[in-house]
């Protein structure tokens, strides 16, 4: 799953530095099923609402961001963690 983030930034930055720590606001839209629909609700939400239309010295960039990994993600490929036991970094 991912979650549509519209973020508002100032030109001053590069569309690559334009993040959510970096915006002017950040939008939080719906959520999507991949990145495909991701990239498509963030333009139609963009579309559909007067965000589109950025002031002067501002754009609007859409960002993809996982929202879950799921359950087994990293248990599978650790068979001897388990719940009670936390896996920490060698050290």
């Amino acid at each position: 799953m991912f979650q549509v983030l519209i973020l508002v930034c100032s030109t001053a930055f590069s569309p690559a530095h334009c993040q959510r720590d970096t915006a002017r606001q950040v939008i939080v839209g719906p959520v999507a099923q991949n990145e495909a629909m991701c990239a498509f609700y963030g333009q139609a939400y963009i579309s559909s609402t007067a965000i589109g239309q950025p002031h002067r010295g501002e754009y609007v960039k859409v960002q993809c961001s996982r929202s879950s990994i799921g359950k087994s993600v990293g248990w599978l490929s650790r068979p001897w963690a388990t719940p009670q036991m936390p896996v920490t970094p060698a050290g």
